[in-house]
C-alpha cells in the first residue's frame, strides 16, 4: 500500500464505524433522517475510497513523474473518452439516474415499474437492488394519494409488487436469505445495510393507512422478514416501528 493509501485507510475505517453507530442508534433517529445520514455516510465513503484508489496507482516516488504525465495529457486529449456506464456509478448516482428514467411510472418512462421489480427480484448486486428500492420510495413519496390518478397508480404498483414477487424478495433480504455477490470494492456490507433501511421505508409507505395491504404484506413474508431482521441485529430495535405498523390489523 502506498503512503497515500495508508493515509486514507483510517478515514475509510472511521466511516465504516460511523455507519455501524448509525445502525445501532436507528431506534432513536427519525427514519427519514437515518436514511439521509446513511446516504451522506455512503457518499463520504465513496469519495474517500476514490481518493485511496487514486493513491494506490502511484508509488511513493511517483510524484516526480507527474510533470511527465501532464505532458502526455495533450497527446491523449484526442482520444474519445469511454462512455460512462451504470457499473461505473456509485449508489447515490445510480439511484438518481434511475429516478430520472423511471419518471414515477408515467407512460413515457424509459424504465418501467417491471424493470425495477426485476432488479429487486433478480439482481445479485446489493447496490443495484438498493438503488431500485430507493427509486420506488422516492416515487411513492412524491405521489399524491388524494390525486385520483396518483392513487390509482399507487394501487397498481402495490398489486404488481405483490404479484411479481418483490415483497417476498424484500422480506427474504431482511431475513438474510438473499445472497449478494462481492462487488470487489468492500462496499457490499454498507450497501446491504442501507438496502435494509430502504426496505423498512418501502414497507412503511405501502402499509401505512392501508389495513388490507398490510394483510397482503404479512401474507407475503414482510412481517416475518422484519421480525427475523430485528432478532439478528445487535440491538434489535432498528425495525421496531415497522414491526409495530405491520402488526396493526
Amino acid at each position: 500500500m502506498t503512503a497515500s493509501g495508508r493515509a486514507m485507510q483510517p478515514v475509510l475505517d472511521a466511516i465504516k464505524e460511523l455507519q455501524s453507530i448509525l445502525d445501532d442508534a436507528k431506534e432513536s433517529i427519525d427514519g427519514g433522517l437515518h436514511l439521509r445520514l446513511c446516504t451522506a455516510t455512503m457518499t463520504a465513503y465513496e469519495r474517500a475510497e476514490a481518493l485511496s484508489a487514486a493513491g494506490e496507482g502511484r508509488s511513493d516516488n511517483e510524484e516526480e513523474g507527474e510533470e511527465e504525465m501532464e505532458m502526455m495529457t495533450d497527446e491523449e486529449s484526442d482520444e474519445e473518452p469511454r462512455e460512462r456506464t451504470e457499473d461505473d456509478m456509485e449508489l447515490n448516482e445510480l439511484s438518481d439516474f434511475w429516478e430520472g428514467q423511471f419518471d414515477f411510472g408515467r407512460p413515457r418512462a424509459v424504465l418501467p415499474l417491471e424493470g425495477l421489480i426485476e432488479i429487486i427480484t433478480m439482481d445479485s448486486e446489493a447496490k443495484r437492488v438498493c438503488a431500485a428500492v430507493r427509486v420506488l420510495n422516492r416515487a411513492l413519496h412524491c405521489s399524491k394519494p388524494d390525486d385520483p390518478e396518483d392513487a390509482e397508480r399507487i394501487l397498481q404498483w402495490k398489486e404488481a409488487l405483490v404479484e411479481q414477487g418483490a415483497i417476498k424478495e424484500c422480506a427474504e433480504i431482511l431475513q438474510g436469505d438473499r445472497e449478494f455477490c462481492d462487488d470487489g470494492e468492500g462496499d457490499c456490507w454498507m450497501h446491504y445495510s442501507i438496502l435494509c433501511s430502504e426496505i423498512f421505508e418501502l414497507f412503511t409507505r405501502l402499509g401505512e393507512g392501508d389495513a388490507l395491504f398490510r394483510t397482503k404484506l404479512r401474507r407475503h413474508g414482510a412481517l416475518k422478514g422484519v421480525e427475523e431482521h430485528v432478532k439478528r441485529q445487535p440491538l434489535g430495535a432498528a425495525g421496531l416501528p415497522v414491526l409495530k405498523m405491520l402488526r396493526q390489523r
